[in-house]
């Protein structure tokens, strides 16, 4: 059944995939349950950027990859920016990627404005991934509308804690970052007509110190605050903080990590939204190879977000999420040529 579904998507998506892609817009993502059965006719070259490794939402995005390089047997060669704004490190990995030979790349930017990847989307099919980028012919996009994770988390506060009297400081990660305003203009648009109150917005790196001295700046400040909504990394940093404060500090996270996942299970965050790494890393390789096999694929998939809570948060309803325990990121995935035998 879900196998027919998916059939009858990926034939009534729009099939513009030799022209630029019209970017999703707030709800327009196309929820999945799946991709039929693939088979590559050779190992292709796949070459993968992602704007950094340090926290585990690109991980399992990694992971996820890696899964279906192998699955799929193609090459996996892997770039990570170190961060975001990296425009200029990664317009190199692209360069670096070129020179391997990469039949096509998955373009994780850590830039919303990318240019020069134009110029490479000419002779190289080019996948967006997560994060979306302007005026960029990209083949097809894996990813969900980032309004929708900021949306969905607000929403779920208003409708299960509208009594509550909380004053919110919102840290959505970097400002020119892919997601950041889309996700703070899906919060507010989530609260808007509520009791909540947003007191503050704190912009700043997915980087822990960072996060950190962010919101010590902003509790000094505002000592009333008493709910912390933003990105994973604002939210580990701020379930440490509110284990020192009078006050308690409720959490909520617009994406999913390891260290979120622990404290929905311990009862230290509200809720947290998923969108389900491990599949989109999959989907991504798999979409990539169908654009290389001359296949049809939508303008955008998706898996469909999910709303975490202690209650719901077991592992089998994250395992499409999460990397598992101990795994380390694959730089580099070659089918040798005994394991193909």
């Amino acid at each position: 059944m879900r196998t027919l579904f998916l059939l009858l998507l990926l034939l009534a998506a729009p099939l513009f995939a030799a022209q630029p892609l019209l970017h999703w817009q707030d709800n327009h993502s196309t929820p999945a349950a799946g991709l039929p059965a693939l088979q590559a006719s050779r190992p292709w070259k796949l070459c993968a950027l992602y704007p950094n490794l340090k926290d585990g939402y690109w991980l399992s995005i990694n992971y996820g990859m890696s899964k279906a390089a192998a699955r799929l047997g193609v090459a996996l060669n892997v770039y990570d920016a170190g961060g975001y704004r990296q425009g200029g490190v990664q317009q190199n990995q692209l360069q670096a990627c070129q020179r391997w030979g990469a039949d096509a790349i998955l373009l994780g930017s850590s830039v919303a404005q990318f240019p020069d990847a134009a110029l490479f989307a000419r002779h190289t099919p080019l996948i967006e991934v997560v994060n979306a980028i302007h005026d960029v012919p990209v083949r097809t996009r894996i990813g969900v509308p980032w309004f929708q994770m900021g949306y969905q988390t607000g929403h779920y506060l208003v409708t299960h804690h509208h009594d509550k009297p909380w004053r919110i400081l919102l840290m959505p990660g970097p400002i020119d970052a892919g997601g950041s305003q889309e996700m703070s203009a899906g919060f507010r648009a989530a609260l808007a007509d509520s009791a909540l109150e947003i007191v503050d917005v704190a912009y700043g790196d997915n980087d822990i110190e960072v996060q950190r001295n962010l919101l010590q700046d902003r509790l000094e400040r505002y000592p009333d605050i008493n709910l912390v909504a933003g990105t994973a990394i604002a939210a580990e940093v701020a379930m440490g903080e509110g284990r020192n404060r009078a006050t308690p500090l409720d959490v909520a996270s617009f994406y999913l990590t390891h260290q979120v996942y622990r404290g929905l299970k311990r009862d230290r965050i509200l809720v947290a939204a998923s969108d389900q790494m491990v599949w989109q890393g999959e989907l991504a390789v798999e979409q990539a190879v169908r654009v290389l096999e001359g296949q049809r694929v939508p303008d955008n998939i998706s898996p469909p977000i999910l709303i975490l809570t202690s209650k719901n948060s077991t592992s089998a309803r994250v395992a499409l999420s999460l990397s598992p325990p101990g795994f380390r990121p694959v730089y580099f995935y070659q089918r040798t040529s005994a394991a193909s035998k």
